[in-house]
C-alpha cells in the first residue's frame, strides 16, 4: 500500500513537472482560460484480482478436533465493469490543479476456491443423542461470485491542455467504500459421516462425544472406510444413505448443497486508493473525450458471522462469511467525456477572465495575461516605446524598417540601410560621400572629383611596329642510320615552324622524309615515313593543328648528296619542311 501511496504522488509530481517545463503556445484557450467547474463520466473495464483472509471455520465447531485438511481460499478469473461519475473544481491559478468527488459503481465476477475441507466437532441427534459428526468435502469447494461496489472517491485532479485538440488528465487519491456485496453459487459437495460413544452410566447405556484422535473400541463407527473394511467392495454411498433414512444418523456421500446460491455483504466501510490517467481529445472548449487507464486498490473488512459452513445435511454457508480481509486490486482502460461549465466574468470580453486578468479594462490577449499589445509584435504595450507600429524587443517595440541596425526614431533615412555615422542615409559605393550628396553613387570616387571616379590618363603611344622577321625552317633535320629520333640539335628548326603557322594563319608545312641507301626500298620508304611522321608527332605535342601539317616519305629516291661516301649519306637522312599557302 505504501508503494501504491508513493506512486501515486511521483505519478502527479511528473504531470506538474510538464506544465512548468513545457510552455504552451497561444493559439488557443490555455487551462487557465477555461471554466473551472467539471463534470466527469467514466466508463471503466479490466481485471479484477483479490487476496481473502478468513477466520479458521473449524474454531465455530463445538470441541473441533483433527481438522488440519482446512485449506485456503483461491480468487482468480476476476474481471470488473462499471464507472464514475465526479464533479470537480481546479483551484489553482493556472487551472492545472483541483479536488473532484463524486460516486463509483462496479459490477465484478470471479471465481473463490477452498480447496480443502474437513472438519470433526461435537453435535446432537434427532433424539438427543450426542455424537461426533465428521464432515470433508467430496471436492474443491468453488463459489462463482457477482459482486456489487459502491464507493465515493475524493481525489486531486490535474489537468495540462498542450494543444487545441490534445491534452493530458490524471485523478489520484482516496477511495471510500460504502458497500460491498458477493453474490454466490456454489457446486459444494459433502460426505457426512458420524461416530457413536455408548458408555454404561449405571442406569444404562449413554452416548457421549469421542474427543480422542482415535475412536474408542466402544465407538459405533457410521463411515465409509469402516463400511469397506467389513464390506470389501460394497457401495459406502447406499450404507450411509440407509442409516440417514432408516436411523435417522446425520450422514451421506457425496452430498450437494441443498441452497447452491445466496449473499455475503461486507458491512464495514473502508478506505482504498485510485489513479486515473487519460489522454485528452477536446471537441471543443467546453467537452473533451478521455481515454486512458486506471488502478484501483479496495481493502475490505469484515467481521465474521460464525456461521458453520455445513452442519446439517445439504446445509451451507458461503466460506466468505468467515472472511475478515479482502484485498481488491483491478485495473484496465477507461472511456470518458468531461463537461467544462461556468462561465467566469470577463469585463473587457477578451477571453481572459477576470481573476487573472492583469488589464481587465482594457482587451490584451490571454500570453500576457490579458493586457494588450496593440501593434501585435509580442511586446505589450507597457513595454513598447511604438505601441502602435510593430517593431523589435531590444528597440523597446519600436521598427528598424531598413534594418539597418539603427530605430527609425535615429535614423534620417528610415526606409533606405545605411551607416551610423551618416544616421542611417545610404552611402551605396561606399566612399564616404552621401548617395544624396555623390554624382556617382554607384561609383566610388573622392569628394574632390564630387564622389566619381577620376578616369585614367591616356596611354602613351604605340612603339613602331617591328620589320617581320624571316623565319628559317628549311634547314634539314638530320637522323642516325636507321633511327627516326629527332636530335636536341633539330628543336631550334622545329620552333621556328611553330612560329611560321602562327604567323600565317592560313598556311600549312609539308615534311618530307629521306633516307639514304643503306637499306632496301622496302625499308627506307618506311623508314623515310618515320622520320617525316616524328616531326609531325613533336609539331603537333608543341600545340600545331594535325589539320595544317602533311607527313609525306621518299625513302632513297631523292638524295641531295653522294651515297657513296659517309658524309653523303649523312646529308641525305634528312626531314625537310616547307610552309605552303592555300
Amino acid at each position: 500500500m505504501k508503494k501504491l501511496f508513493f506512486l501515486l504522488i511521483a505519478a502527479n509530481g511528473a504531470l506538474s513537472a510538464i506544465a512548468q517545463t513545457t510552455p504552451p503556445p497561444k493559439k488557443y484557450t490555455t487551462d487557465d482560460g477555461l471554466p473551472r467547474w467539471v463534470i466527469d463520466i467514466n466508463a471503466m473495464g479490466g481485471m479484477l484480482t483479490q487476496d481473502i483472509t478468513t477466520t479458521n471455520p473449524v474454531l465455530n465447531y463445538t470441541n473441533a478436533l483433527n481438522s488440519s485438511g482446512i485449506g485456503s481460499v483461491k480468487f482468480e478469473n476476476g474481471m470488473s465493469y462499471g464507472g464514475n461519475a465526479q464533479i470537480g473544481f481546479f483551484f489553482d491559478k493556472k487551472s492545472h490543479f483541483g479536488i473532484g468527488t463524486g460516486l463509483m459503481y462496479l459490477m465484478q465476477t470471479g471465481d473463490a476456491t477452498l480447496d480443502k475441507y474437513k472438519v470433526e466437532f461435537q453435535s446432537t441427534d434427532g433424539n438427543g443423542d450426542v455424537f461426533r459428526q465428521i464432515i470433508t468435502s467430496a471436492n474443491p469447494i468453488k463459489e462463482q461470485l457477482k459482486m456489487t461496489n459502491i464507493s465515493i472517491p475524493l481525489v486531486l485532479k490535474f489537468k495540462y491542455r498542450f494543444t487545441k485538440r490534445s491534452g493530458i488528465t490524471a485523478d489520484a487519491g482516496l477511495v471510500y467504500n460504502v458497500s460491498m456485496k458477493n453474490e454466490y453459487t456454489t457446486d459444494a459437495r459433502f460426505n457426512y459421516e458420524a461416530i457413536y460413544k455408548h458408555v454404561n452410566t449405571g442406569n444404562g447405556v449413554a452416548t457421549v462425544y469421542d474427543n480422542s484422535p482415535t475412536p474408542g473400541g466402544t465407538s459405533l463407527l457410521i463411515t465409509a472406510d469402516q463400511y469397506l473394511k467389513t464390506h470389501p467392495g460394497g457401495d459406502a454411498a447406499a450404507y450411509l444413505t440407509s442409516q440417514r433414512i432408516n436411523n435417522g444418523y446425520n450422514v451421506g456421500w457425496d452430498v450437494q448443497a441443498a441452497k447452491t446460491t445466496g449473499s455475503v455483504s461486507y458491512a464495514q466501510s473502508s478506505v482504498g486508493f485510485m489513479f486515473q490517467p487519460s489522454y485528452s481529445l477536446y471537441l471543443s472548449d467546453k467537452v473533451a473525450l478521455n481515454i486512458g487507464g486506471y488502478y484501483l486498490y479496495q481493502l475490505f473488512t469484515h467481521a465474521p458471522t460464525g456461521a458453520h459452513l455445513t452442519d446439517r445435511l445439504g446445509e451451507y454457508n458461503s466460506f466468505l462469511s468467515n472472511s475478515t480481509t479482502t484485498k481488491a486490486s483491478s485495473y484496465g482502460g477507461n472511456l470518458g467525456v468531461r463537461f467544462y461549465f461556468s462561465k467566469f466574468s470577463d469585463r473587457d470580453k477578451d477571453g481572459v477572465p477576470n481573476r487573472i486578468d492583469k488589464c481587465p479594462w482594457t482587451p490584451g490577449v490571454p500570453q500576457f495575461d490579458g493586457c494588450p499589445d496593440t501593434d501585435g509584435d509580442g511586446i505589450p504595450d507597457s513595454e513598447d516605446s511604438c505601441a502602435d507600429v510593430p517593431g523589435l524587443k531590444h528597440f523597446n517595440g519600436c521598427p528598424d524598417s531598413d534594418g539597418d541596425g539603427i530605430p527609425n526614431y535615429d535614423d534620417a533615412c528610415p526606409y533606405q540601410a545605411g551607416p551610423a555615422k551618416f544616421m542611417g542615409c545610404p552611402d551605396t559605393d561606399n566612399d564616404g560621400i552621401l548617395d544624396s550628396e555623390d554624382k556617382c553613387p554607384n561609383e566610388a570616387g573622392p569628394a574632390s572629383n564630387d564622389g566619381c571616379p577620376i578616369p585614367p590618363p591616356p596611354p602613351p603611344p604605340l612603339p613602331a611596329p617591328a620589320p617581320l622577321r624571316e623565319h628559317d625552317m628549311t634547314e634539314p633535320i638530320l637522323f642516325q642510320i636507321g633511327k627516326a629520333k629527332i636530335s636536341e640539335e633539330s628543336f631550334p628548326i622545329l620552333a621556328e615552324a611553330i612560329m611560321e603557322l602562327n604567323t600565317h594563319e592560313n598556311a600549312y608545312i609539308v615534311i618530307d622524309g629521306h633516307t639514304d641507301i643503306t637499306g632496301g626500298n622496302a625499308v627506307n620508304d618506311a623508314l623515310s615515313f618515320r622520320r617525316a611522321n616524328a616531326v609531325r608527332k613533336y609539331l603537333i605535342d608543341m600545340g600545331a593543328n594535325p589539320k595544317r601539317l602533311v607527313a609525306i616519305g621518299h625513302g632513297s629516291r631523292q638524295p641531295v648528296a653522294d651515297n657513296n661516301t659517309a658524309e653523303g649519306r649523312s646529308k641525305n637522312r634528312r626531314v625537310i619542311m616547307s610552309l605552303k599557302h592555300r
